[in-house]
């Protein structure tokens, strides 16, 4: 097994470095730092500090600079989101071109505990949490977080008795990010109180999962009876469920609607009058449907399943893609494309990125700027709009059902 570690030169990541041969026996592993120059001369010396770490013991080095600022003011997101973006692309390109199984990142309890408390502060659905996951797919890749159960106290020990060295980041000790706030001056009155209540939270989290787990095959049972081809929700069929609010919850929760839209939704529906006609952010209803801005290119998009045996030709014709309707997940999301995403093309076996599939069309910058995928799982698309689709939901002689997309007009 090939293992891509993610060493910044903080302390987590030089732990997991450290003791890689321990956390990951037998694999083939290097290291791969990213520069994002936010630090000034730091950054630069964090990256000299891990190359030669990494000369010491023999383990390969690859480096990667990246404009962070610019990119988060170009995409209008914050730093820390912009951060991670290119981090994550960056990782699924490496392991694409250098054969990586996966991913090692230094993620550790205490991160885990900040992150369930950041996801309660912003408002959250169960899936919130479940905290994050020892192992997941991200951007096509899979990623490992092999320090999940280990304190950040236990790792400062055991780095301190052996005289490991590590690079101190010196925003970790400013408050200005609400994670760090959590770090510095919550968690400690959370150990004045329970001095065990990172473990406490973590069994928690174990149990917010499997409860998430139960309410997912609920969500997926319901849904697959009121939600239509389309992706719009049948209203009639969705207020026969005994728990169609939380089923509602589910369905907007990545659909970017505040909380007090949702609750404004909410409180229409329970009323009984008539909802026809409005609006609640990107949410419309309207003749017993509940329907969601598609977003993106103004082209609308003309959706409809027919029988496998209706279709003459299984051949992909220019506009017009088909699937086998039972291999997207429903509701079909669609939405603009984002760096990092890739799909098997028709036909090949190796993945290939969206922004490639660009090169290769030669699309236009205002075609790309456009350009729309069906979401199958995180990065890993079913569908370019209206050009390509994934290998994997191809129809075959054993199809029921087709799913057939084209733009209108």
């Amino acid at each position: 097994m090939k293992i891509l570690l993610a060493v910044s030169g903080g302390i987590d990541s030089m732990y997991m470095l450290d003791r890689a041969p321990e956390l990951f026996p037998g694999a083939l592993y290097s290291v791969a730092h990213c520069n994002f120059h936010l630090r000034g001369g730091e950054s630069d010396s964090d990256r000299m500090f891990v190359e030669n770490c990494c000369s010491g013991r023999g383990v390969r080095f690859y480096v990667k600079d990246f404009d962070t600022s610019t990119y988060a003011r170009d995409k209008g997101i914050s730093i820390e989101m912009a951060a991670r973006e290119l981090r994550y692309a960056w990782f699924s390109e490496l392991c694409r071109t250098e054969g990586f199984d996966a991913v090692a990142v230094a993620h550790n309890a205490n991160d885990n505990a900040e992150t369930l408390m950041l996801n309660i502060l912003r408002g959250t659905g169960s899936r919130g949490l479940r905290g994050m996951s020892p192992e997941r797919e991200m951007n096509g890749v899979t990623v490992l977080r092999p320090l999940l159960e280990t304190s950040r106290e236990s790792i400062l020990a055991w780095m301190k008795e052996r005289g490991a060295q590590w690079r101190e980041d010196s925003t970790n000790a400013s408050s200005e990010y609400k994670r760090n706030l959590l770090r510095n001056k919550v968690f400690p009155l959370f150990k004045e109180i329970n001095p065990s209540f990172l473990r406490t939270i973590g069994e928690n989290m174990g149990r917010f999962r499997q409860v998430d787990d139960i309410a997912q095959d609920y969500y997926l049972a319901e849904t697959a009876r009121c939600v239509l081809p389309d992706g719009d929700v049948d209203l009639k069929e969705l207020m026969k469920s005994r728990h169609w609010e939380y089923l509602l919850f589910r369905l907007l929760e990545d659909r970017d609607i505040s909380l007090d839209r949702f609750d404004s939704l909410v409180k229409t529906l329970k009323s009984g009058k008539s909802p026809a006609g409005k609006r609640f952010g990107r949410v419309a209803v309207s003749s017993g449907r509940i329907s969601f801005d598609k977003g993106g290119t103004a082209r609308e998009l003309e959706i409809e399943t027919v029988p496998a045996d209706s279709i003459g030709c299984l051949r992909q014709v220019d506009g017009i893609l088909i699937m086998d309707a039972d291999k997207v997940p429903l509701p079909l999301r669609t939405r603009p494309w984002k760096p990092g995403d890739w799909m098997v093309p028709l036909g090949m076996k190796g993945r290939k990125k969206i922004s490639d599939m660009f090169v290769d069309l030669k699309w236009s910058a205002l075609q790309k700027r456009d350009a729309r995928v069906v979401e199958l799982e995180g990065s890993h698309v079913a569908a370019l709009l209206c050009e390509r689709i994934d290998d994997g939901v191809r129809v075959t002689d054993s199809s029921e059902k087709v799913l057939r997309l084209k733009f209108k007009g």
